[in-house]
Order: structure tokens, then C-alpha cells, then sequence
């Protein structure tokens, strides 16, 4: 499965789903592929229920040449995003788009668990008729920095059992699929170029506010990782006794339990989050330093023509954290990153990890 499909095969699969539907006769222009070696895998694919024609345009001189777009009934991927209180899952069909959504509310969550989950919503979806599509892969993705192969990640003491362990060859093991990791804040990023308003950038970041806070890149159509594979693990910037400074939820639930709010863990208090309870204008206050260090970080190593904020965070405290970010950036020498509100509704990081496989094997 490693080799679903063939580079020639991948580049005319990207074209098209960068492009949208698109005519046959201009996918040579899209690929700088010959165009007998165009017609050739295009009819391929189609055969095997990657692409569908649509209605034949006249597009330049010649006959008139059939549309194609990405066959979006026949493969399916799943994603699947580990919180400290909660599990995501997606099943998205060939061409990004979300089929099922869940969610489940597994509190400081074990393998075994979520494996048994999975199982279960891979048994309901089909049930349901919409999980008939075959399964290319399953992405999984972790708060946390990667320890050494790619696969290994150190995630919050909360999730202690997930530590070490083999993401990848996990999940291929007990799910008999394609598996492939990564941290949840990079596949944020993936999920906003190719679902949100990150198409049009070359390079973008995500800044995602979840228990921590991390940054996700992308860059020259692919995730930018790093020599290590934790590029944007900006929580590094920060010394001892300023981690407890930084913009992450977990810092701001400490503020509201301190002030008396009864809170079962972050997702119960963004679900419910309230911009005018005590604690919330002097807690942004507090952290803004700290923010506005990672935004200048950002601007001056990956110069990004975009920074998104996300993650949890809900819609009205990601407005909050863009009020907060006013004044970050000193050097008018430079250009600025614009800072944008991410519209992908809740934390996208499931949606990114059911992208992994498609965008490993099939774009």
C-alpha cells in the first residue's frame, strides 16, 4: 500500500485536486507530463476509482475534452486525534471531505481503548452504509514533541501510556492498515491548507491552542518537520519558569479552577468557554508576552505569509488571542504574517490525520 500509486500518477492526482474539476486537455499543461502520457494514467485512475469524467468542454483548439475530478465514492481514509480528555475520529472520502465525524469523551485515554473505538466506528459507519469505501490508511496524531523515530512521541503527563510506543507500527498491527503519526499541530496545518483558507499560501502556520500550545507548518506543498521532526515546537522557546506563562488551555483552566469554576478538564471548559468569566482578561494578559515571543519566533525562521490560530480553542477565545497578538511584531523592516481565525470549526487535528494517508499515498 506503500506504493498505491506511482510519482507520474500522484502529480496528476495533486493537479487535480488543487484545481478542482479540470479539462483532460489541460492537465498536460498543469503536469508538463506528455499528453499521451496524460490520457494514459488519467484513464487509468478512472478505472480503478481514483478519478470521474464529467461532461466534455471545449478547452482551446481541438475536440472537446471530458472534465475530470476526484472520485470522491470509492476510498475512503481515517483520522484520529488524541487529547488528554477526548478521541477524534473522521472518515474522509478520496477527496478531503468528512463522511462521519465523532467524538468521544475518553479522559487520559490508553491504546487498548482507542483501538476498541475505532473498531467499533469502522463496524457503525459500515452498518450506517456510508464505511463501504476502501480504507486506505489511518493517520494518528499526538500532543507532543517527537523523541526519535518518527513515530515516537513524548505527549502531556496525562497521556503517560502513549509514551514510546510505536504509533505507526501500532496501528498497522492491530488495524491491519497503513498507518502514519504525527503531532497534532502540523496536522492542523495539513488540514488548513487543503480544507481551510490555506490554499493560497506557499507557506503557512497554525498555531494550536490545546492543553499546550504548538505550531504547525506548511510549506512547499508538504509539512515542514525539521531535521528532528519537531519543527514548531515552540513551547522550546520558553524557559522554566515561564512554561506556566504560555497561551495554553491547560494554563487557563489552572486561572478558572483557581477562581472557583467548576471545569471537568478543557474540553468541558471550552465547550462552555465565556469571555467575560473572572480570570479570562487578566490570564490573556499574563500570557501575552509569551505569545507575542512565539509570533516574532515564527516570523523570523519561517517567515509564513499566514498564521492561523486554532486548535481548542473555541471561536470567541481565538478572537481573543488575535486581540492579544496586537503589537507582537516590532521590526517594520520585515513583512508581516497576516493572522487569521481559522474557520475549520474545533480542533482539526483529526481531519489532518485522516489527510496523512491521502497525502502520502495518493496527492
Amino acid at each position: 500500500m506503500k506504493d498505491l500509486l506511482g510519482p507520474s500518477e500522484r502529480k496528476i492526482m495533486a493537479a487535480i485536486k488543487h484545481a478542482g474539476p479540470i479539462a483532460r486537455s489541460e492537465i498536460t499543461r498543469q503536469t508538463e507530463l506528455a499528453q499521451q502520457t496524460v490520457h494514459r494514467i488519467v484513464d487509468n485512475l478512472e478505472q480503478h476509482g481514483f478519478l470521474q469524467f464529467g461532461e466534455a468542454v471545449i478547452a482551446g483548439r481541438g475536440k472537446p475534452s471530458p472534465m475530470v475530478s476526484i472520485n470522491p465514492n470509492r476510498y475512503a481514509s481515517i483520522g484520529l486525534s488524541i487529547s488528554t480528555d477526548h478521541v477524534r475520529l473522521c472518515l474522509l472520502d478520496l477527496s478531503g471531505k468528512p463522511v462521519a465525524q465523532e467524538t468521544a469523551p475518553l479522559a487520559a485515554s490508553r491504546p487498548e481503548q482507542v483501538i476498541d473505538l475505532v473498531r467499533q466506528k469502522i463496524t457503525k459507519w459500515r452498518t450506517q452504509g456510508i464505511g463501504e469505501k476502501s480504507i486506505i490508511g489511518i493517520g494518528i496524531t499526538m500532543q507532543g514533541f517527537r523523541t526519535g523515530p518518527d513515530d515516537l512521541f513524548q505527549p502531556p503527563e496525562l497521556l503517560v501510556s502513549w509514551q514510546d510506543l510505536p504509533l505507526e507500527a501500532y496501528l498497522n498491527k492491530e488495524l491491519a492498515l497503513p498507518a502514519f503519526a504525527e503531532n497534532n499541530a502540523t496536522a492542523s496545518a495539513l488540514a488548513e491548507y487543503y480544507l481551510g483558507a490555506g490554499q493560497e499560501c506557499d507557506t503557512l502556520t497554525y498555531l494550536s491552542f490545546n492543553h499546550g500550545f504548538g505550531a504547525g507548518i506548511y510549506s512547499g506543498n508538504r509539512p515542514f518537520l525539521g531535521g528532528h521532526g519537531n519543527a514548531g515546537e515552540i513551547g522550546a522557546l520558553y524557559l522554566a519558569d515561564e512554561l506556566h506563562k504560555r497561551p495554553a488551555l491547560s494554563g487557563l483552566l489552572r486561572t478558572l479552577t483557581q477562581r472557583g469554576m467548576q471545569l471537568d478538564g478543557v474540553m468541558d471548559m471550552t465547550s462552555r468557554f465565556d469571555a467575560n468569566w473572572p480570570g479570562v482578561a487578566e490570564w490573556l494578559e499574563e500570557v501575552k508576552p509569551q505569545l507575542h515571543l512565539a509570533l516574532r519566533a515564527l516570523q523570523a525562521t519561517v517567515d509564513p505569509e499566514a498564521i492561523f490560530f486554532g486548535g481548542e480553542a473555541p471561536d470567541a477565545l481565538r478572537l481573543l488571542f488575535m486581540e492579544a497578538a496586537e503589537g507582537a511584531f516590532r521590526d517594520k523592516r520585515l513583512p508581516r504574517p497576516s493572522l487569521i481565525v481559522s474557520a475549520l470549526p474545533g480542533d482539526p487535528a483529526h481531519l489532518g490525520a485522516g489527510l496523512l494517508p491521502l497525502h502520502q499515498l495518493v496527492f
